[in-house]
């Protein structure tokens, strides 16, 4: 691995200011550029490196991080640069000698946060965002499971439990989750000598993947388990008692940790995300926590008045006093009385929505065209 040292590659101090780094490396640039170098491979090389010092050093966050590394020790002899030819993440190892300290609780973690290292490169480069099982490059782990519930609207109001039947990859009984043909004799994979990551190499660091050849198990088998085919799990129907929250909204995910697939490894569960999906109700309609209404009355009631008694969403009978002359689409709002959840109480809106009629006497027809004379747009 090539040891490189970012200041040295630009020619500047390690106290240089941002605009003396962007001075000096337009100066190399424009030197090396391939165009002005046609066929010159050592031209073209140094042009790359002068742009990946360049792309470092000119950021403020990755400029720190790369400095706190340096000053860790990270040397490459004479150079001054790095050297991470031997640097394993999932343990730290340097110069052929191992030591099986991991980053959990490890200096790094107290220097550079929770995540260690891998946390500092992926975000140094852009490697996008892995999950923690993925960056630790261990092997085993249970598939997360997805599934999709579709919940009365009253449930998804008050809350309570519900029956679910859902698909997760489970741990083979015949072969113990191993994959093997139980009798037979798994080697230690060559490849990844049993470890079930190899480390590749990007830019001036390696990462660790998943050992393509044992696909992360670390052995190889000769007699794959006739059951699940050398898997180590097999897809079974779990039923499951799901709580589910007051309140909750449709397309809301919840996550039910250790209820996924079961893996090759003991304590090693996925989880499960549930998309809640809540049925239309007839009477009441949903907006965040606010309940909307319609509620009909009698034309002849809205022109004289009168009160009328609505349902809340959690059964409870409120009346309202309609005043005389009320139009239809009048609205009503009844603070409190919508949907309660961790995210508050909401309101309760009721529209009126006058109804008309053909057989009116000579009296409420007069009261009518009075009403509509009255209150004419």
């Amino acid at each position: 691995m090539a040891k490189k040292d970012y200041y040295e590659i630009l020619g500047v101090k390690e106290d240089a200011s941002a605009a003396e780094i962007k001075r000096v490396y337009r100066q190399l640039a424009k030197k090396y550029h391939p165009d002005a170098n046609r066929g010159n491979k050592e031209a073209e090389e140094r042009f790359k490196d002068i742009s990946e010092a360049y792309s470092v050093l000119s950021d403020p966050e990755k400029r720190k991080k790369y400095d706190q590394m340096r000053r860790f020790g990270f040397s490459g002899g004479q150079t001054g640069g790095f050297d991470f030819g031997n640097f394993d993440f999932g343990q730290f190892s340097r110069q052929g000698q191992r030591r099986t300290q991991s980053f959990s609780g490890s200096i790094f973690e107290d220097l550079f946060g929770v995540g260690g290292l891998g946390d500092i490169f992926s975000e140094m480069f852009d490697q996008g965002k892995r999950t923690r099982r993925e960056r630790s490059g261990k092997s085993g782990g249970g598939s997360d499971a997805r599934a999709d519930l579709t919940i009365p609207f009253e449930l998804a109001v008050s809350g309570g439990r519900q029956q679910i039947g859902v698909e997760v990859e489970d741990r083979c009984s015949h072969c113990n989750g191993t994959g093997a043909e139980p009798g037979s004799t798994p080697q230690t994979c060559p490849q990844c000598n049993g470890r079930g990551t190899i480390s590749i190499a990007q830019g001036f660091f390696a990462v660790n993947r998943t050992c393509p050849r044992c696909m992360g198990r670390g052995v190889i088998i000769d007699k794959l388990c006739h059951v699940c085919g050398g898997k180590g799990e097999v897809r079974k129907t779990k039923k499951l008692s799901v709580t589910i929250p007051a309140g909750i909204e449709d397309g809301a995910v919840l996550r039910l940790k250790g209820l996924g697939g079961n893996g090759t490894s003991k304590n090693k569960r996925g989880d499960l995300y549930l998309k809640i999906h809540v049925s239309p109700h007839h009477f009441f309609k949903r907006l965040g926590n606010d309940v909307f209404v319609e509620v009909p009355i009698d034309i002849i009631k809205a022109v004289k008045g009168t009160k009328i008694r609505v349902k809340t969403v959690y059964n409870k009978k409120v009346e309202i006093k309609v005043p005389a002359g009320t139009r239809d689409g009048k609205k009503f709002r009844l603070r409190k009385l919508g949907i309660k959840s961790r995210k508050g109480t909401g309101d309760m809106y009721v529209t009126i929505r006058v109804k008309k009629r053909a057989n009116l006497t000579a009296e409420e027809k007069k009261l009518v065209e009075e009403y509509e004379r009255t209150h004419a747009p």
